[in-house]
């Protein structure tokens, strides 16, 4: 996509016209992507140490009961 200006009126208090020109910022695709894998990847670490807790906790009780 190109970066084109905005050119909005607006009116100020006085009534006079007044023109703004909002600028669009570049998005740089591959920050984008590197911050989805890093999100990705903290999500995939999230799961398992839930399920490492999970089944930790399964194999305690497992041995307490044996007891």
């Amino acid at each position: 996509m190109r970066n084109t200006d905005l050119n909005t009126e607006t009116y100020s208090p006085d009534n006079s016209l007044e023109k703004q020109t909002n600028t669009k910022k570049k998005v740089d695709v591959n920050v984008l992507l590197n911050r989805v894998r890093a999100e990705k990847n903290s999500e995939v670490k999230k799961n398992l140490i839930i399920t490492a807790g999970a089944l930790g906790t399964l194999a305690l009780t497992g041995v307490i009961a044996i007891l």
